[in-house]
């Protein structure tokens, strides 16, 4: 059987009762977009405590103190959307409120993919758009878990946006063979997600196989296309690691040994989406059996899936309503379009055959219409009954847990702590509320030494009592292990159910204090250098500690060393660890390092080097991965 032609016939000037179809499916995927932002504002999401520390490290970047989570903590790759990072660090200086920014921003970036995925199938097959390209977004409109995402503050409506823009623009350039814009967005998608490079994957499957079945090689094209890649992709690994002395983010390091169950994560969703996932599978059928362009348009929208699915199998997540999966609700819609155009491209063909195989044809495409629109009826209704529950029981709030932390603001102010040193779980309010503070992630997503030991409960301890112990420490949920610290915890006492604060904090004492907290803090900035000296000299790296987080905790950063300074005794705590360790004293040449890491900010290479020498000090058990 010969397949239909990939594209159509030029649509003839003769007025018919199909020449409104365009305006139709206009008007359809106008309808689907405010459909969707309706769904958005009755759900009235508000921003999660994960889109807050996109915000607090966005406004950290952009009052100029690098990618902090706040300006005195360690630069620590707390985050795995870099793109959104920065969008979202543009409400500091527009002046703009950052969550009602963050909502307004995922919305409108979530609602303009939906006209983008409609207007695959016309640009991939260079017709006019038809009613069943208003599926995609009306899928999405009907779904609770797209509106749920784009509306949390989270980059989900960013990502569902590249995404239609990478297909788009890749369709297009497949179809011209001229071009490699699609290059830059799927550059940007990768700077957006981590698994932005499996979509880049899915996108080169598209090509190799277009070019293959074309039996031609757009060497010229496939440059541009990879060149956009290499500069933005390969850029940000080299920034990363000059920057975070990695080559993954941290977020990779504190998750590796979690375990969300991604089957289970994908058949929860099944569970509740089996009947639009069957259409979607049945439409991307009917699509690859349709013409070139469409098959094309089909092939790219299963791999995108494919790709996406397969992140969500690997990881699992312990959010609800499937945020890995929501940028790629739309795709499902994409694949009923398909379906349906690859039905009337066949129709068209036996159409072509004479009087009564067209109205056999006309048959087999109402029958597909009919059929798909009895199936996604129910799916729509089913979806949309779940609002209110989702509208009642939100997602953990960023409000929420910066509620808790002024209370612990409150009481740093009291005891007169400019730079309280925090830790807590739950990044995103505390950097929020405590934009002064030093955070210790004690789940690890923004501390590198939490996050590198994470399979290491004494490695982890000496951390937080050697480089601390913290003013605050939280003990609930994700950092429920650090009550079985029997170094740590007893320095400790309970303010409440899971709030502890260091032993003999008071407005007049602090017990990190060498020789008491008015003897720490009277030195000016010239003997404070000096002191530091005779630290390093006497190899006293634990007096020096102490010494930093009290003068750190008490005083102004004008109050304290200058930066070249700073460095400068870091260089020789180094140097000073390093001639320890030669001489096999690990633990004192540990200290050296540590003191040398927060002398200087924190540096990433010296807490690298730190974080080396202390898991051979305390090596993991037997037991651990």
């Amino acid at each position: 059987m010969t397949p239909p032609p990939s594209t159509e016939p030029a649509p003839s000037p003769s007025r018919s009762r199909w020449s409104a179809e365009p305006w139709a499916a206009a008007g359809l995927v106008f309808a689907a977009v405010a459909a969707a932002a309706y769904h958005c504002g009755y759900l009235a999401i508000p921003i999660v405590d994960d889109a807050a520390i996109s915000i607090a490290y966005g406004h950290t970047f952009f009052a100029g103190h690098g990618f902090r989570v706040t300006p005195s903590s360690q630069p620590v790759e707390g985050f795995s959307n870099l793109l959104w990072t920065l969008m979202l660090g543009l409400s500091r200086p527009l002046g703009a409120a950052p969550d009602t920014y963050a909502h307004t921003l995922g919305v409108l970036f979530g609602l303009l993919a939906l006209p983008v995925f409609a207007a695959w199938g016309p640009v991939a097959a260079r017709r006019a758009p038809r009613l069943e390209d208003a599926l995609g977004p009306w899928v999405a409109a009907a779904s609770t878990t797209y509106a749920t995402w784009i509306s949390s503050g989270m980059e989900t409506g960013l990502q569902a946006f590249l995404l239609a823009l990478s297909g788009l623009l890749l369709l297009r350039e497949l179809r011209t063979n001229t071009g490699a814009w699609a290059g830059l967005a799927l550059g940007l998608l990768c700077l957006t997600r981590p698994e932005g490079l499996l979509y880049v994957v899915a996108a080169g499957l598209v090509w190799l196989s277009h070019q293959a079945l074309e039996r031609r090689w757009s060497g010229r094209q496939a440059l541009g296309i990879a060149l956009w890649l290499v500069v933005l992709v390969g850029g940000w690994f080299v920034v990363r690691w000059m920057y975070f002395a990695d080559w993954l983010p941290n977020t990779y390091y504190a998750k590796r040994f979690w375990s969300f169950d991604g089957p289970g994560y994908l058949r929860n969703y099944y569970a509740e989406n089996g009947r639009l996932c069957l259409l979607a599978a049945a439409g991307l059928v009917l699509g690859m059996l349709g013409g070139a362009a469409t098959a094309r348009q089909a092939m790219l929208a299963a791999l995108f899936l494919l790709a996406g699915g397969f992140f969500a199998w690997r990881n699992g997540d312990w959010m609800r309503e499937w945020r890995f999966l929501a940028p790629l609700v739309p795709l499902l819609g994409v694949g009923l379009a398909a379906g349906v155009a690859g039905a009337r491209e066949r129709a068209t063909w036996l159409g072509a055959r004479g009087l009564r195989w067209r109205w056999v044809a006309r048959g087999v495409v109402a029958v597909v219409v009919v059929a798909m629109l009895v199936e996604l009826g129910p799916w729509m209704k089913k979806s949309v009954m779940r609002a209110p529950h989702i509208r009642a029981h939100p997602e953990l709030p960023y409000e929420f847990i910066a509620n808790r932390l002024r209370v612990v603001q409150e009481r740093a102010r009291a005891l007169g702590q400019v730079h309280p040193l925090v830790a807590y779980p739950d990044l995103g309010g505390q950097s929020m509320v405590l934009r002064e503070g030093e955070i210790i992630d004690v789940a690890g997503l923004g501390d590198y030494a939490m996050a590198h030991h994470s399979n290491n409960p004494a490695a982890m301890e000496d951390y937080l009592v050697s480089e601390g112990p913290p003013s605050f420490l939280d003990v609930h949920g994700p950092s429920r292990h650090l009550i079985g610290f029997r170094t740590l915890m007893p320095r400790f006492h309970a303010l409440g159910e899971d709030r502890w604060e260091l032993n003999g904090l008071s407005s007049t004492e602090d017990p990190r204090c060498p020789g008491g907290k008015n003897a720490a803090l009277a030195p000016d900035r010239q003997a404070l250098v000096k002191l530091f000296e005779q630290d390093i000299q006497e190899d006293a790296g634990e007096r020096g500690l102490q010494r930093w987080r009290c003068v750190f905790a008490y005083k102004a950063r004008k109050e304290l060393p200058e930066r070249a300074e700073l460095r400068r005794l870091a260089d020789l705590a180094e140097a000073r660890g390093e001639a320890l360790e030669k001489e096999g004293k690990l633990v004192p040449a540990l200290r050296s390092y540590s003191l040398a890491t927060l002398l200087d900010r924190g540096n990433a290479h010296r807490r690298k080097k730190t974080e080396a020498l202390r898991s051979r000090v305390f090596p993991p058990p037997p037991s651990a991965p």
